[in-house]
């Protein structure tokens, strides 16, 4: 049986650190000039069966990092249903089972997206991105 990844697996915390911070991650707060404040990078986790965390809060011009925690066929697609006729693609990982997939959102919204191969057992997500 396959375990489920959960924030109390004494690694998951050192994982994400290790992402947010080898990825550009940062902790939003504005330059020393108090300038601009710099895009952040968010990580997500792919594991068996579902995306963690399931929904992530954004500002625009930040981006999400999906890492597959797990050598299993999963894919970041965006919208609903793997029928791109009936919901265009903003973005899609492609059929995967390693790596990492990141893009980045500009514009404000809520953004829902879906494994192609998991789609109908409920494997999804929601990136909601809103104003700086």
């Amino acid at each position: 049986m396959a375990s489920r990844w959960s924030p109390k697996t004494p690694w998951a915390g050192a994982l994400a650190l290790t992402l947010a911070t080898s990825c550009g991650g940062g902790d939003g707060t504005p330059s020393d000039d108090d300038g601009p404040r710099a895009p952040v990078t968010h990580a997500v986790t792919i594991d068996d069966g579902f995306f963690y965390p399931e929904d992530i809060t954004i500002v625009s011009g930040d981006s999400v990092l999906w890492t597959w925690a797990v050598n299993d066929d999963h894919s970041v697609t965006s919208g609903t249903t793997p029928d791109p006729s009936e919901d265009p693609r903003l973005f899609d990982s492609g059929i995967r089972s390693s790596g990492n997939f990141g893009y980045r959102f500009a514009q404000m919204g809520s953004f829902t997206y879906f494994c192609r191969e998991h789609w109908d057992m409920g494997m999804n997500g929601r990136v909601t991105v809103e104003q700086p």
